[in-house]
């Protein structure tokens, strides 16, 4: 697993509606933020991210490392990148070797040529929706029906200090039954997200973002084009219902995530899937070992939620007594993945601490990989 990838994916920016990133100029920032990642019970990762921002200078070192036996596996890994927008480049940073790689800004000329695939692949995706036959969707519902998503926004009493600030906990759930034709299992899935908001004004939090929206700009992703924002509404045009019923709900959430934590849990009283998601990963906690493990991959991350049949056994970790025994009903979290910010400093950053640190090696640009093309029957299929 490439932890870098991972954290590039799953730490959306914040692009505010700044008319411009001079306000980047204002003052420097420093933020160190603890990150969690968990699947299924089996693979936990845990590591540090610290972000640097100094005008139109940016740093951001992590390290993660992984838990239990898997740290046999992945051990500790470090990264870093700069992102200099002075410079219109970037370098990615192997830390460990003491190694670096630069990649330039696109062009002018190579961000339209972006665009224009960009727009190629949409209209081809187009194609494929108008090509899947009638009622057919992303998910199989010859297998599962799925229930109109209910979504439900809470503010609750619980606080907490954040980095020297009072943060409150709201909660938003996004939650779909699904029946299977073929095993009769009915299971709820929940997509939650769990957000201690501050009201505080938090220090760097107007030159992160106008350094977020100028670095979209020179990479061509402006997210006030209009050919941008026409493509996104056609693509998740099948989720506006949904998105419109969340957005109509979280409006009336105020203020900045000092901690975030989002987790898709499976559950329900008819849901044999979740009971015997529960019992492995009981078996993979408690001294199950390798063998544990591998009954945990192969029931969650390879066996997918309905996939095999329904099993006439009582899983082993529902039993009364048992070590890992759950109300009826009670959810399993298969994917929780967590941020949290412990520290925000305001003091003054070092100029060179944007810069390649001296003995370190260039590392030859990687060669581009292979284009791939939209394939409906492919995109049908996954």
């Amino acid at each position: 697993m490439d932890h870098r990838l991972l954290l590039r994916r799953l730490r959306l920016p914040l692009a505010g509606a700044l008319l411009g990133w001079a306000a980047a100029a204002a003052a420097d920032v420093t933020t160190e933020q603890k990150i969690g990642l968990n699947l299924a019970g089996f693979v936990r990762m845990n590591g540090t991210s610290t972000e640097s921002l100094s005008g139109d200078k940016q740093r951001k070192d992590s390290q993660m490392h992984c838990e239990g036996f898997m740290s046999l596996l992945c051990g500790k890994a470090k990264s870093g990148e700069i992102v200099r927008l002075d410079r219109d480049l970037e370098w990615r940073l192997q830390p460990d070797k003491k190694r670096y790689t630069e990649q330039p800004f696109p062009t002018p000329e190579q961000r339209a040529l972006a665009k224009q695939k960009m727009q190629e692949m949409a209209a081809k995706l187009q194609e494929c929706q108008r090509q899947r036959p009638q009622g057919k969707q992303a998910v199989d519902k010859s297998k599962c029906d799925l229930s109109p998503p209910k979504v439900e926004v809470k503010k609750s009493d619980e606080t907490a200090t954040l980095a020297g600030h009072l943060a409150r906990r709201s909660s938003v759930t996004l939650t779909q039954t699904c029946t299977d034709r073929e095993t009769g299992d009915v299971c709820d899935l929940v997509y939650g997200f769990d957000a201690w908001l501050t009201a505080d004004e938090v220090p760097g939090l107007a030159e992160q973002r106008a350094f977020t929206r100028a670095h979209m700009k020179k990479l061509g992703l402006d997210p006030e084009d209009d050919v941008m924002k026409g493509q996104v509404r056609r693509l998740m045009a099948q989720y506006a219902d949904t998105f419109k019923q969340l957005s109509q709900k979280a409006g009336d959430l105020k203020g900045h995530p000092l901690r975030t934590r989002f987790y898709l849990a499976m559950g329900g009283e008819h849901c044999a899937r979740a009971k015997q998601s529960s019992s492995t990963e009981g078996n993979a906690e408690g001294g199950g070992g390798m063998g544990g493990a591998a009954s945990a991959i192969k029931s969650k991350l390879l066996g997918g939620l309905f996939g095999g049949k329904k099993s006439s056994e009582e899983p082993a970790g529902a039993q009364a007594g048992g070590a890992n025994a759950q109300a009826p009903g009670a959810p399993v979290t298969l994917v929780e993945f967590s941020v949290e910010t412990v520290a925000i400093d305001a003091a003054a950053i070092p100029p060179e601490r944007f810069e390649i640190p001296a003995g370190w090696t260039l590392e030859p640009p990687q060669p581009p990989g292979k284009e791939r093309d939209v394939d409906c029957k492919a995109a049908d299929a996954g």
